[in-house]
């Protein structure tokens, strides 16, 4: 998109749409159309967003993916109101946010699917999309999803493995279980409490 030159791409499905009623839109808009056809390129994910998606996998911390650009009111809204609130800042704390500026990425947009703006993505940490939000959120409701998305991860993560203020035959007990990888297992523990 250049604003000054008056010029938008757009891309579109063949299978979906025309091109001669893409060119009819528009001129019926009062905009000069043409059709360029150039061959799709397969653009390598962006280094920061790489390194994004190691840290998540690593850390086990979902991802936070925020589609935004300069011109998109209200994205500059999120980021004045919505982010730096104090229910949604401790939370984001404890996700990997990567902010995906469209003009400068549209590679990464067009892999996501992003038609506008703002386009949140909420994943697991293995990049597993658990929630997209495309609008405005407030404050309480990013909040809320954010929470969702915390919890998920945490119902994901490996806990089956941990074992908190077992009894006496812990290492034993703890032991057998991590022994018998890569089957199903079920452990009740019962408390007289």
């Amino acid at each position: 998109m250049d604003l000054e030159r008056d010029q938008f791409v757009v891309r579109y499905d063949g299978s979906l749409a025309r091109e001669s009623d893409l060119i009819a839109a528009s001129e019926g808009e009062g905009f000069k159309a043409q059709v360029v056809s150039d061959p799709p390129t397969i653009e390598e994910d962006p280094p920061f967003f790489r390194a994004a998606m190691a840290r998540a996998r690593r850390e086990q911390k979902p991802l936070v993916l925020d589609f935004t650009a300069t011109w998109c009111q209200p994205c500059l809204r999120m980021i004045r109101e919505t982010f730096p609130d104090p229910k949604v800042a401790p939370l984001l704390e404890r996700c990997v946010l990567v902010k995906i500026d469209t003009d400068e990425h549209p590679g990464l947009s067009q892999k996501y699917g992003v038609v506008g703006l703002p386009d949140i993505r909420l994943l697991t940490s293995a990049a597993k999309e658990v929630r997209r939000l495309r609008d405005f959120q407030t404050p309480d409701a990013f909040a809320l999803e954010l929470g969702e998305l915390l919890a998920a991860a945490a119902s994901d993560s490996n806990e089956a493995t941990r074992f908190i203020d077992l009894s006496k035959g812990e290492e034993e007990l703890r032991e057998a279980f991590n022994s018998d990888r890569g089957h199903v297992r079920l452990i009740l523990i019962l408390s007289p409490t």
